[in-house]
């Protein structure tokens, strides 16, 4: 009777593994705001593995291109807070399906200016020196995250 017990929670633990595996860390297409030119080479194989994907001269040269491409504005100088912004890079070094999720200093869901939010979302956007990942030899679609920590309307480095 246990054997059968702990069959039964395998398999339904199975279940539950299949029913969810390919929505796990995917972002779907959005045609109100994924550029429509943006595309997978193959979306069956989207490595999800973001150590990965490299930006041409690594953390510190990502984090430099950042801060030179944000615009203080004195108007939004009270958020402080984290901007996460999860995109995919495509095998052709190729980005797209932005999405970008705002906490607080306590990492709870927070708020800022949609001015503020605009303009960071704008300059990961404009960041073009991204390396697709290169998986055991192999060329790869994945997702990326960049984490932006800010304080009273400034970015601050790592």
């Amino acid at each position: 009777m246990i054997v059968t017990i702990l069959s039964f929670g395998c398999q339904t633990s199975k279940e539950l593994q299949q029913h969810y595996e390919n929505q796990i860390g995917d972002t779907p297409f959005d045609e109100a705001i994924d550029n429509p030119n943006f595309k997978f080479c193959d979306s069956t194989k989207v490595l999800h593995k973001r150590a990965y994907i490299q930006y041409t001269g690594g953390e510190k040269a990502l984090e430099e291109e950042l801060i030179k491409n944000y615009t203080f504005q004195s108007a939004l100088n009270n958020f402080t807070g984290y901007f996460i912004i999860r995109f995919a890079v495509n095998c052709n070094n190729e980005t797209g399906r932005f999405r970008i999720e705002v906490l607080d200093s306590n990492f709870k869901k927070g708020h800022c200016s949609k001015a503020l939010e605009n303009h960071i979302l704008s300059i990961a956007k404009s960041l073009k020196q991204w390396n697709h990942a290169n998986y055991r030899g192999k060329d790869y679609d994945g997702y990326r995250f960049i984490n932006i920590k800010m304080k009273n309307g400034n970015i601050i480095k790592s």
